[in-house]
């Protein structure tokens, strides 16, 4: 299964982008971006409140197996949310 999305590239193109699902650490990926969406939080902001630099942020958030357990967990945080509900959908 597979899912896609718009995203505004840094030089202000749109790109079209597709991950494939599977994996516990794609799962929790998703998770973040969704509660991005829900919260109405940048990825900036949630970075600052995780305390990961925004770039490297945004790098870990497009390969998500570069997240580590503690970056999980502070992330989970920001959001007020349980770690474990990160990897919820993660079948």
């Amino acid at each position: 299964m597979a899912y896609s999305y718009l995203r505004l590239s840094p030089n202000g193109d749109i790109v079209f982008h597709m991950e494939t699902t599977g994996g516990a650490i794609n799962a929790a990926a998703r998770k973040i971006k969704l509660e991005l969406i829900d919260q109405n939080i940048s990825r900036n902001a949630l970075a600052n409140r995780a305390g990961i630099a925004s770039t490297s942020f945004t790098r870990k958030l497009e390969h998500p197996e570069q997240f580590t357990l503690k970056d999980l967990g502070n992330i989970a945080q920001a959001l007020e949310i349980e770690l474990k509900d990160l990897f919820r959908d993660a079948a």
